[in-house]
């Protein structure tokens, strides 16, 4: 399987510094005596790992006491499919490991050290994957000429970190809120997009992982989206660590049951706390067409859900990878479905996409998608080269942002 990866790099947000050298003084030899050899003078950034010119990667790790140092780039879970490469590294006298793997291909990559056996983040990279449990760093690749992860020149949208307080939980909770260029200097109201992330993820992800801004930012200047608002709230309304094993010894119906109240918990707040939120401080349009909701893994369980529970409310379904729909999903949402004129009727999109290779979650997808067609419930479903996993959920949300709204 081949995944043509794509291009995304940031400067020096992610800390890989380039390396610098100090300008050397040329020295005049004399004629009994050779010309020395400038050698460059070290810099801080020769300790770090770094990302080459040629799409080529050096990868470092001071650890002086350790035995054996790996690089594992991609996700070391059969969950996630094939596409994993561990390399060994090299001690020096100094205690520094290093190896350099590639060219890669330009994208944005998931990897981690395995420090005699045990998983770490870099910590030299200033963009860790901002998930539950943090052992994984990201590494942006660099390519020419810029694609839709890039930061590329023009104008840019604004990410802000709302607090608000949710009732349903009795707590204060946070929710990230992109609006577009020039938001504060046009008085329209925009359509929104309620975006969900995955299990073990936090909100952070559709931000730095899932490249959000950039992606949003560049289908604006290309005249490819219209400008929209999207809310990204914090999809564990639940606590997973918390809640009783009702199934000892088994890992999916411990997880389906978990999804299910975690997604009836996750709705209240969206209707109870969200979306109050949302239209008492942005412009907002009240009209059902201007409003999505989408995500990915989990995410794409709460949205499927929520706007099939919800019809009338939101006109646009996007569902990247979604968990099992089957018994993750409350008897609502199964009585919901069988109402296929009025779903059809409601909205304007229904779209599911899923990886060619996703042995977590594609097989309880395909079965959905023939129950949706064994309804007659209007739907596109897509599946592209890919695992579970962001180099499918990351197109998936470029191509889904070029839809909505637009009939």
């Amino acid at each position: 399987m081949k995944i043509r990866f794509l291009l995304a790099l940031v400067g020096l947000a992610i800390g890989f510094a380039l390396p610098t050298f100090a300008q050397q003084k040329e020295a005049t030899p004399s004629e009994s005596t050779p010309a020395a050899t400038p050698t460059p003078t070290p810099t801080l950034g020769d300790a770090y790992t770094q990302v080459l010119p040629d799409r080529r990667v050096t990868f470092r790790l001071l650890a002086p006491k350790a035995n054996a140092v790996e690089v594992v780039i991609g996700i070391k879970d059969q969950i996630y499919g094939p596409g994993v490469t561990t390399a060994e590294m090299t001690k020096d006298a100094n205690g520094l490991w290093t190896v350099t793997l590639g060219p890669l291909e330009p994208n944005l990559y998931e990897y981690r050290f395995s420090l005699d056996g045990v998983s770490i983040t870099d910590r030299g990279n200033g963009m860790p994957k901002p998930q539950r449990e943090i052992e994984t760093s990201l590494l942006l690749v660099p390519g020419t000429p810029p694609d839709f992860l890039d930061v590329q020149n023009g104008a840019h949208g604004t990410i802000r970190d709302e607090t608000y307080y949710s009732a349903t939980l009795g707590k204060n909770r946070n929710v990230f809120v992109y609006t577009p260029p020039n938001y504060e200097r046009s008085r329209a109201s925009l359509p929104v997009l309620y975006l969900y992330h995955g299990f073990g993820d936090t909100r952070y992800d559709w931000v730095t992982e899932g490249r959000l801004a950039p992606i949003l930012d560049n289908l604006l200047g290309q005249g490819k989206a219209v400008p929209m608002i999207v809310v990204v709230p914090e999809g564990h309304a639940l606590p997973f660590e918390t809640m009783p094993v009702t199934h000892p010894g088994e890992f999916w119906p411990n997880l389906n049951d978990y999804w299910a109240k975690n997604q009836a918990t996750a709705d209240e707040e969206l209707f109870h706390d969200i979306i109050p939120f949302i239209q008492a401080h942005y412009n907002i349009s009240d009209d059902s067409r201007e409003r999505a909701i989408a995500g990915f893994s989990m995410g794409g369980l709460q949205s499927v859900e929520t706007g099939i529970v919800h019809l009338g409310y939101f006109s646009w379904i996007g569902a990247f990878s979604p968990v099992p729909l089957g018994s993750a999903t409350s008897d609502e949402f199964k009585n919901a479905l069988k109402d296929t004129n009025k779903i059809n009727e409601n909205l304007c999109l229904f779209e599911i996409v899923t990886g060619d290779n996703d042995s977590m979650t594609g097989p309880a997808v395909q079965q959905f998608e023939n129950q949706l067609r064994a309804l007659n419930i209007q739907h596109v479903y897509t599946v592209v080269p890919g695992t579970h996993s962001w180099f499918v959920w990351r197109p998936a949300l470029a191509n889904f942002l070029q839809k909505i709204f637009k009939k």
